[in-house]
């Protein structure tokens, strides 16, 4: 299919970009959709298109997911015009690259650059190579391409299940630089061999996301209300600390739990406290708070911790000599203003300093043998303190817990083109995607 054939195509194409804002960034909700047998459901597409508008790329899902031992497959089309594979020698290449950046852009000097790159997958899509082995397209993919036409090329790539997830580190002060952190791309180029030297007319690249998904909890036990203390639900974390006085009778008990241990993005966190008090001291202040604490593995004193949700109580002091209190916190993990450098959730390409961001999701190391050079480990606890007068110190105690997202292949979506019962399988691409701009394609290719 020529330009001018796919221009015409998308001429009868119905345009989804007036349900998103322009200077939203591309992410996985602003996608395109392509609606399968089932009437009024619709898949979500990516399309990127090269400089020289001769090569484009389709994908269904820039989200891989990473779990035990196991990743999810990327699955696209690559349309390529006819004229770019005369020569016989030329072949259609693509390749799944890391790039871990650990410095601002803007403190790179005389050739210094913070930035390192490494190839995690690499295939060839056209011509299939001959040892390759042939896998069944998905039927998103075989509708691309009886809408695209014999132009159109499947391909499939897969990483490994140990690649670090994509991470995007905020420095505290004002940066529009290149991202920071672990971030992936695919990208498609035209060439002899897959090693030379490329052109950026004839590469077409788009950012992907790796996401670590956590398994489930087990279902929690059963447990009679008699056993428990009123407003408490043993399902996930609990805790319990004590605070003894050397020169004086009594102590001061702490004890706290979460009501599940496995969160989801936007879920509140419930903290349910209770406190007894024996001793002759009043506990004068008491504060919660989520814990997001970061751990960079190239650098050994890569480790800061930011507070992205607090509460304090006000019902205080509590009386010594059986004083106490029960109480449940409700706080909602979110991106502040703060003094170190934040973890958020991969923007794909997207100006780092945003005021709008998600907090990244918990990021594991399954063995101190798997620690990977480029992984960015992320963890979040809840943080109970105590302050008690009277020279008593204080105490505090820590919940750990785990905040990812929802396991989703397919987004789908109600189709609103009216006339998508006469015309079959409809084909709604966003145009954010392409072409781009010549500024822009100088960014995302700067690696090349």
């Amino acid at each position: 299919m020529t330009a001018s054939q796919q221009q015409g195509l998308d001429a009868t194409i119905a345009m989804s970009s007036e349900d998103h804002e322009d200077n939203e960034p591309s992410s996985s909700r602003d996608l395109s959709c392509i609606q399968d047998s089932l009437p009024g459901i619709a898949h979500r597409v990516f399309r990127k298109t090269a400089q020289n508008n001769k090569l484009c790329l389709y994908l269904g899902n820039r989200d891989v997911v990473v779990s035990n031992n196991s990743s999810t497959k990327i699955h696209g089309i690559v349309l390529v015009e006819p004229d770019l594979l005369r020569d016989t020698k030329k072949k259609v290449f693509g390749q799944i690259t890391l790039t871990f950046r650990y410095g601002r852009e803007d403190e790179e000097v005389m050739g210094l650059k913070f930035c390192n790159e490494a190839i995690m997958c690499l295939a060839q899509i056209y011509p299939p190579h001959e040892n390759a082995q042939r896998e069944q397209n998905t039927p998103l993919q075989e509708m691309l391409i009886q809408r695209l036409g014999s132009n159109a090329h499947a391909f499939s790539m897969e990483i490994t299940h140990l690649a670090p997830p994509s991470v995007q580190l905020v420095p505290a002060k004002e940066y529009n630089g290149a991202p920071i952190g672990t971030s992936y791309d695919i990208r498609v180029y035209i060439a002899e061999r897959a090693d030379e030297k490329l052109q950026r007319k004839n590469i077409v690249k788009m950012g992907i996301k790796v996401v670590q998904m956590a398994s489930a909890p087990p279902p929690p036990t059963p447990t009679p209300r008699s056993e428990q203390p009123k407003g408490w639900r043993q399902r996930g974390p609990q805790a319990t600390s004590e605070k003894p006085f050397l020169l004086s009778d009594g102590k001061v008990t702490l004890e706290a739990n979460l009501d599940k241990a496995i969160y989801t993005h936007g879920d509140p966190i419930h903290v349910n406290i209770s406190v007894k008090n024996t001793s002759k001291k009043a506990v004068r202040r008491i504060k919660v708070f989520i814990v997001q604490h970061v751990d960079v593995c190239m650098f050994s004193n890569g480790k800061f911790k930011n507070t992205v949700a607090s509460d304090e109580c006000t019902d205080v002091p509590i009386p010594g000599n059986g004083g106490s209190l029960e109480k449940e916190y409700l706080l909602h993990p979110i991106k502040a203003r703060t003094k170190n450098w934040i973890a958020l959730e991969d923007s794909l390409g997207s100006t780092a300093n945003k005021s709008e961001g998600t907090l990244s999701s918990t990021v594991v190391c399954v063995s101190p043998e798997d620690r990977n050079v480029f992984a960015i480990y992320v963890t979040y606890y809840v943080k109970v303190k105590l302050l008690i007068g009277a020279m008593g110190g204080q105490m505090s105690l820590k919940l750990p817990f785990t905040l990812m997202h929802t396991p989703s292949n397919t987004y789908p979506t109600e189709c609103k083109d009216a006339s998508c019962g006469s015309l079959g399988p409809c084909l709604m691409v966003d145009t954010k995607e392409a072409p781009m701009t010549s500024e822009e394609q100088c960014t995302n290719n700067l690696a090349l």
